[in-house]
């Protein structure tokens, strides 16, 4: 048996404004309770909610992550946040959310995979809308498919046109 619960983000300010109703203490208890049931957990991470800005993003993304299995999560779900759900698009409009870049969602797969504490894997779902270079989309595409499937970090993707390493 494996629950997964919604982490989200363990940033102090953003995890209110969220509207999650728990806080880090109370999903810490709750996989304390399912570790003590012998229940696997798996916890979902959002890739850059709304309120912070790329960078911000992915030491977010990393710090949740490394929550998620200090809380005993066997797998973490990384969820880059795409707008269309009307509260998201709101505050688009406010400039308080944009989506991540293709490279933030690479990052914070690379970093939990190379915790080897648990499996990662990263939401590739309508992966397209992220990327910023039809260049290099397919071989990113390719290796976070390879990251989920292995749970090894290949070589990184090197592109001339859009220069993201």
């Amino acid at each position: 048996l494996e629950v997964a619960m919604g982490l989200e983000t363990i940033h102090p300010e953003v995890l209110p404004r969220l509207n999650k109703r728990m806080t880090t203490e109370q999903y810490a208890a709750a996989a304390d309770l399912l570790r003590r049931h012998e229940i696997a957990l798996r916890a979902f991470v959002l890739v850059k909610p709304p309120f912070l800005d790329e960078a911000e993003a992915l030491l977010w993304a990393q710090r949740s992550t490394e929550f998620a299995f200090d809380c005993g999560a066997s797998v973490v779900s990384l969820i880059p946040m795409r707008p269309g759900n009307g509260a998201l698009d709101e505050l688009a409009a406010q400039g308080l959310f944009s989506p991540p870049a293709l490279t933030t969602l690479e990052r914070a797969a690379e970093h939990g995979v190379a915790l080897r504490r648990g499996r990662v894997f990263a939401d590739t779902w309508d992966l397209e809308q992220f990327s910023r270079c039809p260049r290099c989309f397919t071989a990113r595409r390719e290796r976070l498919d390879a990251m989920n499937l292995s749970q090894l970090v290949p070589e990184s993707v090197r592109c001339s046109q859009c220069l993201n390493p």
